[in-house]
């Protein structure tokens, strides 16, 4: 039996194997749908599409996700992927292309994700047993993703084929990368039985009530619904922004592209190695707020060089931290509501990325390439600053003194009782509202 310390190389080879897929269709899917006659608005609707497909499938997958084991849920998400890329290799039209987009989320999917499936990797990854650095599981994760995606980046721009045969090799990508992600999950290992609830309820269940978690999850939404949109508005059309604004070729923008991917997988990594919980929401609102100026100058930008790096140091700071943002909203809410925390976080975000591909090919096809990295910039600004209060919240929450040593043993020794090691672990967040059991 394979044992439970191999679930993050699993998962994160996965999210790799997803990355190097997406990240080919990062590049070469709207440059190439571009050079077939798809206008601005058609580009940008069908992404939106995708994106809406995703928040719906989330939204029912995050209902089953704290009731059926996460392995079984991952490999249906892995072969409701590759089945949905078939049609396009039997009929290629734009029918099978959309479906492909729906299903599989072809060309609009990123960070190795598995898209609304992801609730199931978050909670196989909050139930680990604690490491030095709370969250190193998550950094590595996403930064295994990231840094599939710089790959997938760079083999587009060695790859100089017509429109028709790069969207073949695109599909060809997703279809490999769902059999061996599918064969990654299925070799993790089986969900143990659950522990039997305790009789009545614990101290740790009556410290954080759902009242107080409600005020925090509602904070969280809203940061993700600006910060959301900011990334709908921006990250699933930059390679159309790039080939509108600069006009350059394929190698140019893919090695911008493949440059932020891989900037971004760094500083994910370096992220998820921070031990101290008390800097780790600190370094996160730090990220964001470079993001921000970076994004606000990135419309501004004369070359593409300037625009590349620029462009990197936007992502570093708003696709980097993601692992960590997905970690701290699982301690918003109690381990029992993990799934359902794991769900919200995910469907608002996608909910609020909707719009923004639609609105952005609107504004590309009235020729206004500024507009929406502008408005993209200016919601970054507003999700930090909400960020924020979700950090000062949790911080009011902390204890005004410290207990007694002897004190201390026997809440501890109460708490093990009530949360499992594995769960309690992720817990401690300075600063987030995260005690022990909330």
């Amino acid at each position: 039996m394979i044992p439970a310390a191999s679930i993050p190389a699993l998962l994160g080879g996965a999210r790799g194997l997803r990355g190097v897929a997406q990240g080919y269709l990062a590049v070469a899917f709207l440059p190439a749908l571009h050079t077939l006659g798809w206008s601005s608005l058609t580009l940008g609707g069908a992404l939106s599409g995708g994106l809406l497909a995703d928040f719906l499938l989330t939204l029912v997958v995050g209902a089953f996700a704290d009731r059926l084991p996460p392995r079984r849920l991952l490999m249906a998400g892995e072969l409701a992927g590759g089945l949905a890329t078939l049609p396009f290799f039997l009929h290629p039209s734009p029918l099978t292309l959309v479906l492909a987009l729906f299903l599989a989320g072809a060309g609009q999917r990123s960070n190795g994700s598995p898209g609304p499936w992801g609730p199931s990797e978050q909670i196989l990854l909050a139930r680990l047993p604690p490491s030095t650095a709370p969250f190193l599981h998550f950094g590595h994760t996403m930064a295994l993703g990231l840094a599939g995606m710089g790959a997938g980046a760079l083999l587009a721009r060695g790859v100089t084929v017509a429109p028709e045969r790069a969207l073949h090799m695109g599909m060809a990508g997703l279809l490999a990368s769902s059999l061996a992600c599918l064969f990654l999950v299925s070799r993790l290992p089986p969900e143990p039985p659950p522990s039997p609830a305790p009789a009545g309820p614990t101290p740790q269940e009556n410290e954080e009530t759902p009242s107080s978690e409600r005020r925090k999850l509602l904070l969280l939404v809203a940061t993700n619904v600006t910060g959301g949109l900011a990334m709908g508005l921006v990250d699933p059309v930059i390679a159309y922004w790039f080939l509108v604004r600069f006009h350059p070729g394929t190698a140019s923008i893919a090695l911008a592209l493949a440059t932020a991917f891989g900037a971004s997988a760094a500083v994910s990594l370096l992220l998820g190695r921070i031990r101290s919980t008390a800097t780790l929401p600190l370094a996160v609102l730090a990220l964001m707020g470079i993001s921000v100026a970076a994004g606000l100058t990135l419309p501004f930008a004369a070359t593409v060089g300037a625009a590349g790096l620029l462009y990197a140091i936007r992502l570093s700071g708003m696709k980097a931290p993601g692992g960590i943002r997905q970690a701290l909203a699982l301690t918003l809410v109690h381990p029992r509501r993990k799934g359902r925390a794991a769900a919200l976080h995910l469907s608002s975000l996608q909910a609020a990325q909707i719009a923004g591909p639609l609105l952005a090919g609107l504004l590309f096809g009235a020729g206004q390439t500024t507009a929406p990295l502008v408005a993209a910039g200016a919601l970054a600004g507003i999700s930090l600053g909400l960020f924020f209060l979700l950090y000062r919240s949790g911080r009011q929450k902390e204890r005004p003194t410290r207990l007694p040593e002897s004190e201390k043993g026997g809440r501890t020794g109460q708490g093990s009782e009530a949360i499992s090691p594995s769960v309690r672990g992720n817990l401690r967040i300075k600063g987030w509202g995260g005690r022990q059991g909330g």
